[in-house]
């Protein structure tokens, strides 16, 4: 008889049913949809993300140790009959955080001008329980009215075609070392600047197929928009704080 029936007998054996549980001595609830697999067996059960972190955020001179801490993530890719457009991961939004979700950093990946695209929001919760941080410096930071035209280092398309559901294993997203600038509007207004390139996050990746995403490029700003002088895609003819429009219509600081 395998683990899973023997576990079932002694469930029979050694307890009742009450309310659609199993109650065994001396009272201990067992979820009746929850059996133990078979050893040897792979069945990990039902695919969802559970992405967990590792390394460092260097922010502003204060590093933030993200490992052991907490992951929520979103991701969708494109549905299309059409090759070429089926398959992108079209959005891709997590929040990473310390063991009691402290320091929340929030960065969301997708399109966001035509066919253009890349880290449209970071958010970086910097409050007194992430530590580091000094009551003057204490805040909440973030991306300017704009997006910064790079991708995380991770998957970039599911391996299945014309998927509703797909689950990714042994995923690894990673981030370019590149500085961001985010900034804090109240309670005055000042700036933060942020590297990525110490976090990591390994684990599973379940992805929703959606026909109404869109696939995009973030190698470039797109028409209409321009480097707003730190990185960040901004609309022509403005800049991103701290910098002005010179006559060439460059931002500098």
């Amino acid at each position: 008889m395998s683990r899973r029936g023997r576990t079932l007998l002694g469930l029979v054996l050694m307890g009742t049913m009450t309310s659609g549980c199993w109650v065994l001595e001396p009272g201990v609830a067992i979820d009746p949809g929850y059996y133990p697999p078979d050893e040897g067996s792979s069945d990990a059960g039902a695919c969802a993300s559970r992405l967990s972190p590792s390394g460092i955020v260097q922010a502003g001179g204060v590093p933030i140790d993200y490992s052991g801490g907490r992951v929520t993530v979103t991701a969708v890719h494109k549905v299309d009959v059409d090759a070429v457009e089926d398959r992108c991961v079209a959005r891709l939004e997590f929040t990473v955080s310390l063991a009691r979700g402290e320091c929340p950093l929030r960065l969301v990946f997708t399109g966001r001008n035509g066919v253009q695209g890349g880290l449209t929001e970071a958010r970086l919760t910097a409050d007194s329980a992430c530590p580091g941080f000094l009551d003057a410096v204490e805040g909440v930071y973030g991306t300017p009215e704009g997006f910064a035209p790079w991708l995380h280092l991770g998957p970039r398309e599911v391996p299945e075609r014309m998927a509703e559901r797909v689950c990714m294993r042994s995923v690894r997203l990673g981030f370019p070392a590149y500085p961001l600038r985010l900034y804090r509007a109240s309670p005055s207004p000042a700036e933060l600047t942020v590297n990525l390139g110490g976090l990591e996050l390994h684990g599973e990746l379940l992805s929703t197929g959606d026909p109404e995403a869109k696939c995009f490029e973030a190698s470039a700003c797109g028409p209409g928009l321009h480097d707003g002088g730190d990185g960040w895609c901004v609309e022509a003819g403005s800049c991103s704080p701290g910098y002005r429009l010179s006559l060439e219509g460059s931002c500098t600081p």
